[in-house]
């Protein structure tokens, strides 16, 4: 009993103490200035399109693009939110308001270009996509530093903290796309902003459990 005591003694002053982690919304507030910044430096390179301001005073297409960053921000909330275990996993359905208030908005645009420019309004310009490209590019950096950051899910839920990992740096990048490459119809940022959101999204859905394995986090 004594030598039980005594190991016990010495395991307990060996313990360090555990720093908690930090709350969601102070995860999510120091994320999303990372992600402000990177994004800001590259509008700061290709530099602010021309016809923005005029583009963002009118209503439809200013809630379009709030909508599209609060995607971003409730969908990052939520990511530190589920990673915790023994959080509600609705919390993944929070960026759903603002996900649909996006692409309602697009809807809406859709219709107006249309009466707008006729047929016009539904052609497909592949050159376009590179939009697409950039708002992949700039997602994967701020996706790895949140899956960085959430590592533990990898244990947890990988899929579902993966899937709104890319949903949220997606969203900010899309965001932050529209404010240097314009020019383009509802149905074109529809097409390749959304699709890129959505592709990112399902991917990460998919391989959640590889992703979190390569960094080192994943139930075997």
């Amino acid at each position: 009993m004594t030598d039980t005591r005594r190991l016990i003694d010495q395991l307990a002053a060996r313990v360090e103490p555990v720093r908690p982690l930090a709350s969601p919304l102070r995860r999510t507030l120091a994320w999303s200035a990372l992600a402000t910044v990177l994004i800001g430096m590259i509008v700061w390179v290709y530099g602010v399109r021309d016809g923005l301001a005029a583009d963002l005073s009118r209503p439809p297409v200013l809630v379009e693009w709030i909508a599209s960053l609060l995607t971003g921000l409730t969908a990052a909330y939520a990511v530190f939110q589920i990673s915790v275990p023994g959080r509600s996993l609705r919390w993944m359905w929070l960026p759903l308001p603002p996900l649909l208030l996006w692409l309602g908005g697009l809807g809406w645009g859709c219709l107006h270009d249309h009466a707008r420019l006729g047929a016009d309004a539904f052609l497909v310009e592949l050159v376009s996509s590179e939009c697409t490209v950039a708002i992949t590019m700039t997602s994967i950096p701020l996706g790895l530093l949140m899956l960085v950051m959430v590592r533990h899910a990898g244990v947890v839920r990988p899929a579902p903290t993966a899937m709104l990992v890319a949903l949220s740096a997606a969203a900010l990048s899309a965001a932050g796309v529209s404010l240097y490459h314009g020019g383009e119809t509802a149905l074109m940022v529809l097409l390749w902003h959304v699709g890129a959101v959505v592709l990112l999204s399902l991917a990460c859905l998919l391989l959640g459990r590889p992703l979190f394995a390569w960094i080192g986090y994943a139930k075997r």
